[in-house]
């Protein structure tokens, strides 16, 4: 047993505690509580002590099978970028992807953050998570737009996670229907019905760009024109009259996180109100679209929003911490108020657990927890919880002392 105490302990789902401590056995959160208590309680336990303490970061949307690529920037022109990463990805080396994902979770641990959830494109991309101790998620990605390739695909996955017996070292197993515009509707049925099965979870990207909602709604635009084409997709749209969220409306659910969502009517906002959570990642929303997604509308509306940091291809670079600065400089632009710091705080931590399936588990500190957390030498500590978010977001990064995954201990180089 090992107990971790702290000057502040940062639980997110409870107020700040001074002078406390988390008592951890077999990778577990065993107790929290006054430092002098819990010392009381387990005087056979081996203390540490930080200044601050908080749960582990969790990106909740990643693809790190485009690790090592370049920012790809294209004037906002969302179906161009699409081109591009698909040219780019093409061109790549396997075996140079898998060394850069492997370096890319190494930063992650690095900088705290305990989990992720990646979108995996390739089978080899699951053993490069199952050699990491992270906690994560991975959704397994479906492309085709051909309603008679609907059962391959998923016999495809189901033979790739069978080989693991679906389960990947500490990871979840999902899928990820890619899109409305690049996945039928018989491949998002199919994939609904194979998760509910076998209890998988869903995720799909939803309502990204304005190019998405004309391609969706009228089977015209740049999507069709520069994406279709070239990929030698011949099935012919059709249009559908509607939004995407409302093109998707069945499916979402509980049971399906939704990343994006930049694009929304008061009808999609109540439709997306179902999902799980929705995942924001404003880097990549601000080099290919140019837009903020609504989040304090998304907020207001009691939904659940995460921050992910999509592709280094789209976004820059794979690190949270540069994705929650990014929000918190423009936390005053977004369209239907500010973001609290505090609520950025959240949506890189118990609401980020929430999009990737674990919240029972991860994101805050609570007896039961896996005790996935992190020290951060931060003086001074402010008084005011705003304030101490302010300065987690703005300087802990460079004052992370340790990384506590399942109560090991892993120290920052």
């Amino acid at each position: 047993m090992i107990l971790l105490s702290a000057e502040l302990i940062l639980p997110i789902t409870l107020p700040p505690l001074e002078d406390s401590a988390v008592a951890i056995k077999d990778g577990k959160i065993l107790a929290l509580g006054p430092r002098k208590e819990l010392r009381k309680k387990y005087p056979e336990a081996e203390e540490t002590r930080h200044r601050l303490l908080m749960p582990g970061l969790i990106n909740a949307h990643a693809h790190l099978n485009f690790s090592g690529f370049p920012l790809l920037k294209t004037r906002h022109n969302f179906a161009q970028w699409l081109v591009k990463a698909k040219g780019k990805k093409a061109e790549a080396d396997p075996v140079q992807i898998e060394q850069a994902a492997k370096e890319e979770l190494e930063n992650c641990l690095k900088t705290g953050v305990t989990s992720i959830a990646d979108i995996v494109g390739d089978p080899y991309m699951l053993e490069v998570h199952r050699q990491s101790p992270l906690f994560s998620t991975l959704f397994y990605e479906l492309i085709g737009v051909k309603d008679e390739d609907a059962g391959a695909k998923i016999d495809f996955v189901k033979k790739v996670f069978g080989g693991y017996n679906f389960r990947v070292g500490n990871n979840k197993l999902g899928i990820s229907p890619h899109t409305p515009f690049t996945a039928g509707r018989a491949l998002f049925k199919a994939a609904k019905n194979f998760a509910k099965r076998k209890q998988l979870c869903m995720c799909t990207h939803l309502a990204e760009s304005e190019d998405e909602v004309e391609f969706i709604r009228s089977g015209t635009g740049p999507i069709l024109d520069e994406l279709f084409g070239p990929a030698g997709w011949k099935q012919k749209p059709k249009p559908h009259g509607c939004s995407p969220a409302q093109y998707l409306e069945e499916f979402i659910d509980r049971n399906m996180t939704l990343v994006h969502c930049v694009e929304l009517s008061e009808q999609d906002l109540e439709i997306i109100s179902r999902s799980r959570a929705v995942v924001h990642c404003l880097r990549s929303n601000l080099n290919l679209t140019g837009k903020f997604a609504p989040v304090p509308r998304m907020l207001k509306a009691g939904i659940t929003v995460a921050l992910g940091t999509d592709s280094p291809a789209s976004a820059g670079d794979a690190n949270l911490w540069n994705e929650m600065k990014a929000v918190y400089e423009r936390r005053k632009k977004y369209p239907g108020g500010e973001i609290a710091s505090s609520e950025i705080l959240k949506m890189a931590t118990i609401n980020a657990a929430t999009a990737i399936f674990r919240d029972g588990e991860l994101g805050s500190i609570a007896p039961g927890k896996t005790a996935n957390l992190i020290g951060i030498n931060l003086s001074p500590i402010p008084k005011n919880p705003d304030q101490i978010a302010d300065e987690i977001i703005n300087s802990a990064c460079k004052e992370i002392e340790a990384v506590y995954i399942a109560g090991r201990k892993f120290a920052k180089e």
